[in-house]
């Protein structure tokens, strides 16, 4: 199969989400795929390409051999066909990612045992990863939802597989839900052992706040929009993204002041924000007059903000 058609933006966004999401370890049947992708998603793609080719080499001959029994039930096929659809997945091709997934659940199906049913957990992952970064949100929120159903909590990180959920959930505006799934994470009704410490995990936390200020203010619940995002920069004070969107919201509701003050430091940290410039320069034609630049700038960061 051809992998020379490279999509450089989903592999990263398919690398990234996975090297987030799963908490690998050296028996992981995807710790040889991930070892290929850097922390922020970079994809050594000959090292990946390399794989794929022993993998499928291998596959043609125990299909080929006569000793081979079951051949579509083997374990080592069903976790060759996982990594070599992963792999195809961070290859940009996702289609020949899907056709390899799809068949290992038909194979998988009606079969039991725990390790099998890591196996479809994965595949699910996987496949709903692909789906999101694809923006193909109705098909990636079963799939979601059945992964959670077929992994152990201990195979995956809660802070993280929430921030995709919520996502999914929010495009396609189920908003309601979304702000369920984040306050269980935010805002317990009681403690959860699985949780890490807010201030051990900051940055992680901060992107739940921020997420769940979003939807508040979809729902326009402005005040609690308001506090997520004040929660968020209290946890993560050097991110220019969240001050954008406390900027947005001080804009929604005339606080053209405070929206200038969020809206400044959002553009030092991010100046090459088109959309940011912008809301900016509407900010300011609403305050009408030349305003003195403030006498404290942010320091700049670099890099995505991460969940892990």
């Amino acid at each position: 199969m051809s992998i020379s058609s490279p999509a450089p933006t989903l592999a990263s966004e398919i690398g990234y989400a996975l090297r987030q999401i799963l908490i690998l370890h050296p028996t992981h049947p995807l710790i040889e795929v991930c070892s290929c992708v850097s922390d922020d998603g970079t994809v050594e793609r000959t090292h990946l390409a390399k794989l794929v080719t022993i993998w499928s080499a291998h596959m043609r001959h125990s299909q080929s051999n006569p000793r081979a029994r079951f051949f579509p039930k083997n374990k080592d096929t069903q976790r060759l066909l996982l990594q070599r659809g992963t792999t195809y997945a961070l290859l940009g091709a996702p289609e020949q990612a899907r056709q390899d997934l799809h068949a290992l659940l038909q194979h998988t199906n009606g079969c039991r045992g725990g390790a099998t049913r890591q196996l479809e957990g994965l595949v699910c992952l996987v496949l709903a990863v692909l789906a999101t970064a694809q923006e193909r949100y109705p098909d990636a929120l079963p799939l979601w939802k059945q992964a959670r159903a077929w992994l152990h909590p201990q195979e995956y990180d809660l802070l993280a597989w929430t921030w995709y959920d919520a996502k999914v959930l929010i495009q396609l505006r189920h908003l309601h839900k979304a702000h369920r799934v984040l306050s269980n994470i935010l805002t317990p009704i009681s403690p959860d052992p699985r949780l890490p410490r807010q201030e051990e995990r900051a940055e992680a936390y901060a992107e739940l706040y921020a997420q769940r200020g979003g939807v508040c203010s979809l729902l326009r619940s402005h005040q609690e929009a308001m506090e997520n995002l004040n929660a968020a920069i209290r946890l993560h004070p050097t991110c220019g993204r969240f001050f954008h969107i406390r900027g947005l919201l001080h804009a929604k509701q005339q606080h053209w002041q405070a929206a200038y003050n969020d809206l400044w430091r959002a553009l030092h940290e991010m100046p090459e924000d088109p959309e940011l410039a912008d809301c900016f320069f509407v900010v300011m034609q609403h305050l009408g007059t030349e305003l003195a630049v403030p006498t404290t700038s942010a320091p700049r960061t670099r890099g995505r903000a991460t969940h892990a």
